[in-house]
C-alpha cells in the first residue's frame, strides 16, 4: 500500500504542477463574458433555473428575468447547460472571443430533456456525438435505480446483463461482457474483481450517480482496446467541481419494495465554503430473498458421467422465494476540492461493502467429496469437503482519488485535466452451512490497484478540436483457497492516445488512436508476457438537414490478453465449470463497423444503428468435453468470430397542453453472433427484444407503462439449452411537490406487474435463479 501511496503522491504532485502552470497561462490570455438568460417553451422567464457553464464547472441560479453572467471566461466554445425543477432542462453551445461578451437565450423543457450531455467521449450532447450513447440521471435513476449495475441499465437499447442474482450483475453491451466492458467512475476503473467471474460484484452504486453513461461503438477505443464492447461511466460527483449555486444543496431518498421486502436510504449533502467545496454522501440498502412465479430448481446439472437423478427429480427450492438471494449494502464518500474561475482540484475517499448471496447453492460434487473423506477431521471442518450449503460474497472496498482540471484557453492547448486513483479490494467468497449457519471463508480474493490519466485538450485550428494524453495502471491480483482458480499475478499497462475532431459546414470527422503495452507475470510461471497493441478509429457525420444527419464510423481495436485468461488453472463452481488457461493466447483484433440514421425534431427523436464487429482471434471459453474434479473443463481459446445487430429507439410527442407532454416510445436490439470457421453460435448471446411504452410528463405529474417482449433463444452453443421467451410489463406515476426551494418527489413503480416466470439467457444461472416476480416499489426524495 505504501508503493500505491507514494505513487499516488508523485503523479498528484505532477499533475498540480502542470495544471498551475497552464493556470497562470491562462491568466496571460485575454478572456471574454457570456449572459445567459433562460425561458420557457413559451418564451416566458421562467420562475427559477441554474446556469451552468459545462467545461468551467461554474454555475449561478438566476430568479425570473435575471440574468446569468459569467466574467473572464477563457475564449473558446462551450456548452451551456440550464436546469429549472419546474420547467425543465436545456442546452446551447456558445463560442466566447477575447474582449467580447456573448448574449444567449437558452429555452428549457420537460420534453427529450434538451438533449443530454454526455462527458465520457469529449463532452458533447448525444445528438452531436458518432457512436450511440444513453445517460440515466435524476430521479427517474434513484427510482428505478436496481440492486445491482448490469439490471439498471438491462432495459436499454443493446444493453442486457449477466445477471448472476440480484448482488451481482455485469452490462453486456451489443452481445460482449466481462473484460470487454469498462466500468468506469468518472474515467477511472472500478478497481474491483467483477471481470474475473460472474458471480463477482462491480463495486458501484447507481443509486448514488449522479449520472450514468453508456457509450458503444468505436469512441469507446479511448479507454482501451478492453473497451470494444462499451463503456459504462458513473458520475457521482464525490470529488466536487463546482461551486454549488447555493451553500448547501442536499437530497435524501428513501425506497421500499415488496418482491424482496427491500428498504433503502441515501443521502447526500454538497456545499461550500469560500472557493473550497465539499461533499458527503451514504447509501444503506437491505433487501431479503425475492419472490418469483412458481418454483426455482437448484439442480446441480450434474456433468455427464455422473449418476441419473433419483425418481423424484432434482430439488426444488420453496414455491415462491428464491433461497440465497439477499443483498446487504453500506456506502459513504467524502470530498473536498478548490475551486477556481478556470478550474477545480480535489480529493475524495470512497468506503464500499456489500453482502450478498449467490443463489443456486455451492459446493464440491460428490466424486471429490469421496476423495476427501481419509482427510483428518480438521482438514474436513475446515474446507467441508463434499458439502453444499449456501455461498455468500462478503466484498468491501477502499478507495482515494484525486482529479484537477483547468481550462488554458489558449490559441492550441485548451486545457488539461488529471485523474488518479487508489483502490483496496478485497471479497471473501463465505460458505453458509445448511445446518448450523455457521459462516466458513472459501476463498479469499484481493486487488490492490492504481490507474492515471492525463489529458490535454487543444485545437489544431478553427472548427476543430481534440485531445491527447497517456493512461497507465497498475494490477496485483491473488486469490487464495478454495476457488483459487487463478495464481497471483501482476499487470502493469501503458497507453498512449490522440483524437482530432473537424467540422466543416455540414460535415463532420473524427479520428482517433491509441497504443498501449500489457505486462503480465504470475505466481509459479517461468516467462512474462509483454504484448502491445494498437487502435485506431474514424467517423464521419453528414447533417442532411436540420433534422437529419447521418454517422458512420469504423474502427480498429486490439484486446491484450488478461491474466485470468492466460493463467487460470482450477475449479470455478460460480460458473461450474473447470477453467484452463492459455499462455500462448495472442492479442484478439476487432474491426468494428457502424452506422447510423438519427431524426431530430420539435416533436420526435428517432435513431437506427445498425453494427458489425468481426474479430480475428476471439477469445472464449471452449469446451472440451473432458473432467476435472466432477466439472466440464473449459478451455480458454480463440478462434474468428463475428457480431452483427442494429439497435432502434424512438420518442414521439403525441400532443401536449400548457406544460404537460403525452408520449410514446419504442425500442428494439438483436445481436447475432458466430465462430466463422463453421457458424457456429457462440454462447450467452441476447435474444431479439423490442418494446413500446406511452408516458406523460408535466412540472407536477409524470407517469409511464411499458411492455417489453424478449424473444426465446433458439441459437445455441454446444452445452447450451435454449431459453423461452417472455413479456414484461412496468408502469410508474410520480408527483412532485413544491415549497420554496425545497422539493418533494414520490414515485409509485411497478415491475413484472403480470407476475411472468423469466430467465435471461444470457446468465450461467438461468436454470437456477428467474428473475424476480411482481414488485411494487415507492420511492420518496426530499431535495433543497
Amino acid at each position: 500500500m505504501k508503493r500505491f501511496l507514494a505513487s499516488g503522491r508523485r503523479a498528484a504532485c505532477l499533475a498540480v504542477a502542470f495544471i498551475l502552470v497552464g493556470s497562470g497561462a491562462a491568466e496571460a490570455q485575454v478572456s471574454g463574458e457570456i449572459r445567459v438568460r433562460v425561458v420557457d417553451v413559451g418564451g416566458d422567464p421562467v420562475e427559477e433555473a441554474d446556469v451552468r457553464v459545462v467545461d468551467l464547472g461554474r454555475v449561478l441560479h438566476v430568479e425570473g428575468d435575471e440574468e446569468a453572467r459569467f466574467e473572464r471566461v477563457p475564449a473558446g466554445e462551450y456548452l451551456i447547460e440550464v436546469e429549472s425543477p419546474r420547467a425543465g432542462r436545456g442546452i446551447r453551445a456558445v463560442r466566447v472571443t477575447a474582449g467580447e461578451t456573448v448574449e444567449v437565450t437558452v429555452t428549457v423543457s420537460l420534453f427529450f430533456h434538451g438533449q443530454e450531455l454526455v462527458v465520457s467521449v469529449g463532452g458533447g450532447t448525444q445528438a452531436d456525438l458518432y457512436t450511440p450513447s444513453h445517460v440515466e440521471r435524476g430521479i427517474d435513476l434513484r427510482a428505478s435505480a436496481q440492486t445491482s449495475l448490469g439490471e439498471t441499465l438491462a432495459d436499454q437499447p443493446g444493453v442486457n446483463s449477466s445477471y448472476h442474482g440480484p448482488g451481482s450483475s455485469r452490462p453486456i453491451i451489443r452481445g460482449l461482457g466481462g473484460s470487454r466492458v469498462r466500468v468506469l467512475e468518472s474515467g477511472l476503473g472500478s478497481g474491483d474483481a467483477s471481470t474475473t467471474s460472474p458471480d463477482h460484484a462491480p463495486s458501484v452504486e447507481a443509486m448514488a450517480a449522479d449520472r450514468i453513461e453508456v457509450i458503444r461503438g468505436p469512441a469507446t477505443l479511448l479507454y482501451g482496446g478492453s473497451a470494444v464492447g462499451g463503456v459504462v461511466n458513473i458520475e457521482d460527483g464525490r470529488v466536487p467541481r463546482e461551486i454549488p449555486a447555493h451553500p448547501v444543496i442536499a437530497t435524501l431518498t428513501l425506497r421500499g419494495g415488496t418482491v424482496a421486502d427491500e428498504r433503502n436510504a441515501a443521502g447526500r449533502v454538497d456545499g461550500a465554503a469560500g472557493r473550497i467545496a465539499l461533499h458527503l454522501s451514504g447509501l444503506y440498502r437491505k433487501t431479503q430473498d425475492y419472490a418469483i412465479p412458481g418454483l426455482a430448481s437448484i439442480d446441480e446439472l450434474h456433468p455427464p458421467g455422473e449418476e441419473e437423478e433419483d425418481e423424484e427429480g432434482p430439488e426444488e427450492a420453496l414455491p415462491g422465494i428464491l433461497p440465497n438471494s439477499s443483498v446487504e449494502t453500506a456506502r459513504f464518500a467524502g470530498g473536498l476540492s478548490y475551486v477556481g474561475d478556470n478550474g477545480f482540484i480535489g480529493v475524495s475517499f470512497l468506503g464500499y461493502d456489500s453482502d450478498y448471496g449467490v443463489p443456486g447453492g455451492h459446493g464440491h460434487g460428490e466424486e471429490e467429496g469421496e476423495r476427501h473423506e481419509d482427510e483428518d477431521e480438521e482438514d474436513e471442518e475446515e474446507g467441508h469437503a463434499g458439502e453444499e450449503g449456501d455461498v455468500r460474497v462478503d466484498l468491501r472496498q477502499r478507495r482515494a482519488d484525486f482529479m484537477a482540471g483547468w481550462r488554458l484557453g489558449g490559441d492550441f492547448l485548451k486545457g488539461v485535466e488529471a485523474r488518479f486513483g487508489l483502490t483496496d479490494y478485497q471479497h471473501f467468497e463465505i460458505l453458509v452451512d445448511e445446518v448450523s449457519g455457521d459462516r466458513d471463508i472459501e476463498t479469499r480474493f484481493f486487488n490492490n490497484e492504481w490507474e492515471g490519466r492525463l489529458q490535454v485538450e487543444h485545437a489544431l485550428a478553427e472548427g476543430s478540436r481534440g485531445a491527447f494524453g497517456i493512461h497507465a495502471r497498475n494490477r496485483d491480483f491473488e486469490a487464495i483457497g478454495e476457488e483459487a482458480f487463478v495464481p497471483p499475478s501482476s499487470t502493469l499497462e501503458f497507453a498512449a492516445f490522440l483524437f482530432e475532431e473537424f467540422s466543416v459546414g455540414r460535415f463532420g470527422l473524427q479520428t482517433g488512436a491509441r497504443f498501449e503495452t500489457r505486462a503480465t507475470e504470475a505466481e509459479g510461471v517461468a516467462r512474462r508476457r509483454n504484448d502491445r497493441g494498437f487502435s485506431a478509429s474514424l467517423g464521419g457525420v453528414f447533417e442532411a438537414s436540420e433534422a437529419v444527419s447521418f454517422v458512420v464510423s469504423a474502427a480498429r481495436s486490439a484486446k491484450l490478453p488478461s491474466a485470468e485468461e492466460l493463467f487460470s488453472n482450477g475449479p470455478h463452481l460460480a460458473t461450474r465449470v473447470f477453467e484452463l488457461g492459455d499462455p500462448e493466447l495472442e492479442p484478439e483484433l476487432g474491426l468494428s463497423l457502424d452506422a447510423a440514421i438519427r431524426i431530430g425534431t420539435e416533436s420526435a427523436r428517432t435513431e437506427l444503428s445498425v453494427f458489425s464487429n468481426s474479430f480475428d482471434g476471439f477469445t472464449y471459453q471452449a469446451f472440451t468435453g473432458e473432467e476435472e474434479d466432477g466439472l466440464v473443463v473449459a478451455l480458454w481459446s480463440q478462434a474468428d468470430a463475428v457480431f452483427t445487430g442494429f439497435e432502434a429507439h424512438a420518442e414521439v410527442e403525441l400532443f401536449h397542453y400548457g406544460d404537460g407532454h403525452f408520449v410514446m416510445d419504442a425500442f428494439g436490439d438483436y445481436v447475432r453472433a458466430e465462430l466463422t470457421a463453421n457458424d457456429q453460435p457462440l454462447p450467452r448471446i441476447p435474444a431479439f427484444r423490442f418494446g413500446a411504452g406511452l408516458g406523460h410528463e408535466s412540472p407536477a405529474w409524470h407517469g409511464h407503462v411499458r411492455a417489453r417482449r424478449t424473444a426465446g433463444q433458439e441459437r445455441v452453443a454446444a452445452f447450451e439449452e435454449p431459453t423461452d421467451g417472455y413479456t414484461l410489463i412496468d408502469a410508474s406515476v410520480g408527483y412532485r411537490i413544491f415549497q420554496g426551494r425545497v422539493a418533494h418527489d414520490i414515485v409509485l413503480s411497478g415491475t413484472n406487474l403480470t407476475d411472468r416466470e423469466a430467465r435471461s439467457h444470457t446468465s450461467f444461472l438461468k436454470e437456477l435463479a428467474p428473475f424476480p416476480g411482481r414488485e411494487i416499489r415507492l420511492t420518496y426524495q426530499l431535495s433543497f
